[in-house]
C-alpha cells in the first residue's frame, strides 16, 4: 500500500491536510485503488510559508508505475481545494489508458467535484453530494494585477464549465452549468444524475469529511458547516487566515 500525505508548511511547522492512499488489491491483483480524502493541494504554493503540494505528481508518478494494471478505483470524498491541483488531477486521470471507475463516497466540493468526470465512469451513492462554484481568489496590487487575477478566474471557470459539459446529459447546456456555479449549487448525486453522467447506487449514507473550506462557501450544509472539534485541527483557522492571504487562486 502506498500513502501521500499532503501537507502544508507554516511558521509553526509541517500540518496535514488530507491524504491520497492507493492500495493494490490481493484479491484482484490487476485493479489498484486510489483515494482523495482531504482537501486537494496543487503548485500554487510557492512562498515561503507554505510547501508546494505536491498531489499531481504523486497521481502521475502512481499512474506511471502501474506496470501493466488495467484498471484503477478512485474514491473521493473531498471539501475541494487548489484549482489547479484539481484541474492538473482531471487532466492527469483523463490520460491514463487502463480503464478508471470514480466512486463518490461521500462529497466531492469544489474543485474536487470535476476529478470524478476523468474517469471513465462514475458512481456514487444517491446521498452523495457534488457543490459547483465560481472560483475565487485573493489579490494584491495594482489595477493592472486585479485585471489579471480576473481574466485568471474566468479562464478556470470557462475550464470547470467545460469539463461539466462533456459529461452532462439531458439537455444540460453550459448555460444551465454556469448558473448552478453562479449561484453555488449542492446536490445530492442523485439531483445530480438529472444533468451528469453518473449511475446511482444505494447504500450507506455518505462517510464524514472533513474541510477547511466549508466555512468559506456560502452555501454549506448545516451538518458540513457545524464539523466537529478536531484536535489535529487546532490551528486550521490560522491555517486558513495564512491560505488567503498567500494563495494565487483557489476553487
Amino acid at each position: 500500500m502506498n500513502e501521500y500525505t499532503f501537507t502544508k508548511r507554516d511558521k509553526n511547522g509541517v500540518h496535514d491536510c488530507g491524504y491520497m492512499r492507493i492500495k493494490d488489491s490481493e484479491e484482484t491483483p490487476e485493479n489498484a485503488e486510489l483515494y482523495f480524502y482531504g482537501d486537494i493541494c496543487g503548485e500554487a504554493w510557492e512562498s515561503m510559508w507554505f510547501e508546494e503540494a505536491k498531489a499531481p505528481q504523486d497521481v502521475a508518478d502512481f499512474l506511471h508505475s502501474l506496470d501493466g494494471k488495467k484498471k484503477v478505483d478512485v474514491y473521493i470524498n473531498s471539501g475541494g481545494g487548489d484549482v489547479f491541483g484539481g484541474l492538473a488531477i482531471y487532466n492527469i486521470l483523463s490520460r491514463y489508458q487502463g480503464e478508471t471507475i470514480a466512486h463518490i463516497d461521500g462529497i466531492a466540493a469544489s474543485i474536487a467535484g470535476i476529478i470524478p468526470f476523468a474517469c471513465d465512469k462514475v458512481v456514487a451513492k444517491s446521498s452523495a453530494q457534488i457543490m459547483l462554484h465560481k472560483p475565487w481568489s485573493v489579490c494584491i496590487g495594482n489595477a493592472d494585477d486585479m485585471k489579471k487575477c480576473i481574466e485568471s478566474l474566468n479562464t478556470c471557470e470557462k475550464s470547470i464549465i467545460d469539463i461539466y459539459a462533456e459529461h452532462a446529459v439531458n439537455g444540460t447546456t453550459p448555460e444551465k452549468i454556469k448558473s448552478m456555479i453562479d449561484r453555488e449549487t449542492w446536490l445530492t448525486c442523485g439531483e445530480a444524475q438529472q444533468y451528469f453522467e453518473i449511475e446511482i447506487e444505494q447504500g450507506e449514507a455518505p462517510q464524514a469529511c472533513f474541510s477547511e473550506y466549508f466555512d468559506q462557501y456560502r452555501n454549506t450544509p448545516k451538518g458540513l458547516a457545524d464539523k466537529p472539534d478536531h484536535t489535529q485541527n487546532k490551528n486550521a483557522e490560522k491555517r486558513r487566515k495564512l491560505q488567503l492571504e498567500l494563495d494565487c487562486l483557489s476553487y
